[in-house]
């Protein structure tokens, strides 16, 4: 049957060149192709179902502690009486300490470093309602001072109304949870108040009084715990301890009576501010860009067509005519043109002599035609060749039926 449908071929260019196989139908495979196998598609990463940007909002509480020092206190003649240097330091040494309920937003991004590692930023602002005071009287010879410091009063106090923050975020991921450390820049305003009057008794009644205000800015870092319960909303649960650094101010005395101030008689005010900060938030995670699609399968080439040359030969001869060493000289040509391939040389017969002597003819046209190619440079050892005498006719005859299509050697480069 395969020669059958070689031989068709072949007919479409008898004594005029090379036959190529037959073109792939449309919508099928040819014999030997086959759909190219794609890799499936990989498994998400525990990491890519947190990448992405989010939004939302988030509440807990705040506290804080700031610490007030008090020092560089001159005493007399030019300052403040003796034993102001011990008693002041004494009394107004202190750290004062709020709690508060804080609530705001943030907004991030998340990116998957690794199949479990998370990276990712995030900023927020959150209010935050932090204020307390204290004030403390009767300083005479208390805290152990001498008696020359007369009864007065220090106030202090410290406020704190915003709180905001913007990190780095790296976690790692299990499923649904995403546990994670992060630190960065803290940002907040801080307010104090410092002053301490001396009374009506004193040799110059007097006030050192200080306010300030400014926006700290400082270092954070913490952890927390994220649960993603569905592709869109996540909830956590986070720490951070924000340290918003120290400020200095110097208060001079100013005199009750005639508001003069006394240029000798400062003191410089010191002041640190820490937060310890526990929140929960909740999070709307936008959704990532879709991936690229998947390569489309794709047919794999189809092996190298087989190229079909053939030689006719005149009745009951073996001999090449001019016409069929053309043809030879074709199948030559092409296989020297590329690689190294097989060719098969098989001669044929009609069917008008006896099954034996036809097949003996074959052989003789076969052999001939490699004896041509091989005078042509094509090595024997590349060449299989057969006869099938009156087998595989071109033409189908009945018996004794000279027929020129039948009469032929065919060559095959495949």
């Amino acid at each position: 049957m395969k020669k059958i449908l070689l031989a068709g071929a072949a007919l479409l260019a008898v004594s005029v060149g090379p036959v190529l196989a037959d073109d792939v139908p449309g919508g099928a495979l040819a014999p030997g192709m086959q759909l190219a196998q794609m890799p499936p598609p990989p498994m998400a990463s525990p990491a890519m179902a947190w990448s992405g940007c989010y939004v939302g909002l988030n509440g807990g509480g705040a506290f804080a502690n700031s610490t007030f020092r008090w020092t560089n206190i001159l005493e007399a003649p030019t300052a403040f009486a003796p034993g102001a240097a011990t008693v002041l330091p004494a009394a107004a040494n202190k750290t004062l300490s709020d709690s508060g309920f804080l609530g705001g937003g943030q907004a991030g991004c998340n990116f998957a470093a690794l199949p479990s590692i998370v990276l990712g930023f995030e900023g927020d602002f959150d209010g935050v309602s932090l204020s307390t005071s204290r004030s403390a009287t009767s300083l005479g010879n208390t805290n152990g001072g001498p008696a020359t410091i007369v009864p007065g009063a220090i106030r202090e106090k410290f406020s704190q109304n915003w709180f905001s923050t913007a990190r780095a975020r790296v976690g790692y991921a299990t499923g649904s949870l995403l546990f994670y450390g992060t630190g960065g820049l803290a940002i907040s305003n801080a307010s104090f108040f410092d002053q301490v009057c001396f009374g009506p008794t004193a040799a110059v009644p007097s006030c050192n009084t200080k306010s300030t205000g400014s926006t700290r800015v400082g270092w954070t870092a913490g952890a927390g715990l994220e649960w993603l319960l569905n592709p869109a909303w996540s909830v956590k649960l986070e720490y951070l301890y924000a340290n918003l650094g120290s400020t200095a101010s110097q208060s001079v005395a100013v005199v009750t009576a005639t508001g003069v101030t006394v240029p000798a008689a400062t003191i410089n005010h010191n002041h640190t501010l820490d937060d310890n900060i526990v929140r929960v938030g909740f999070n709307y995670h936008f959704a990532p860009p879709p991936p690229p699609p998947a390569p489309m399968a794709q047919m794999a080439p189809p092996p190298a067509a087989p190229v079909v040359f053939i030689v006719f030969f005149d009745w009951d001869k073996d001999s090449i005519t001019p016409e069929g060493m053309q043809i030879v000289q074709q199948a030559a040509s092409a296989y020297k043109s590329g690689a190294p391939v097989q060719i098969q040389v098989t001669g044929y017969t009609d069917r008008s002599g006896s099954a034996g002597y036809n097949q003996r003819l074959s052989e003789r046209r076969a052999n001939n035609v490699a004896k041509a190619m091989a005078a042509l440079g094509v090595p024997r050892e590349q060449m299989m060749v057969s006869g099938h005498g009156e087998n595989d006719n071109r033409v189908p005859t009945a018996d004794g039926v000279r027929e020129p299509q039948n009469r032929r050697v065919e060559i095959v480069k495949s």
